[in-house]
């Protein structure tokens, strides 16, 4: 039995934006895991806000590389993906927003905590583009069923 990988896709702009999406997602989990001092964790803020951040950066450094997986197998873009890539975008950005604030506060002035923020947002900016060129590539069909009495 054979298994041959669609490695055109990661030539057309969704496969682009997949991939980086992967680097995006590794970066901002590694910088979180490894970007305090002397290797120490790097915080997202609070312990409800670092609950978010890591609940988030972790869940789609499993769920991307599981996407273009997918896609490489011949699979084709699919509506959960669309939901996927919106919530990513909106998560990655909510959780930047409060990691730059955190870390912009009087007290702390990190620049690497500012860093991870920012990386966060440009990775949530990364899905919403992606979600956007998935709307403008898709086409909905709606299908009605009637049920004669």
């Amino acid at each position: 039995m054979g298994f041959t990988l669609n490695t055109s896709v990661l030539k057309t702009p969704t496969g682009i934006l997949k991939i980086l999406e992967i680097i995006f997602v590794l970066i901002v989990l590694l910088l979180a895991r490894f970007g305090g001092d002397q290797g120490t964790p790097k915080y997202f803020g609070s312990q409800d806000d670092n609950f978010l951040g890591i609940g988030t950066v972790v869940g789609y450094a499993i769920i991307v590389p599981a996407v273009l997986l997918t896609y490489l197998m011949g699979s084709n873009l699919s509506i959960l993906e669309l939901f996927v890539n919106l919530v990513g975008g909106i998560l990655f950005i909510a959780v930047g927003a409060i990691t730059v604030q955190t870390y912009t506060a009087y007290r702390y002035k990190d620049s690497t905590g500012i860093a991870l923020g920012s990386l966060a947002i440009v990775t949530g900016i990364l899905f919403l583009i992606d979600f956007a060129f998935a709307i403008k590539n898709t086409r909905f069909t709606v299908v009605q069923t009637r049920i004669v009495a």
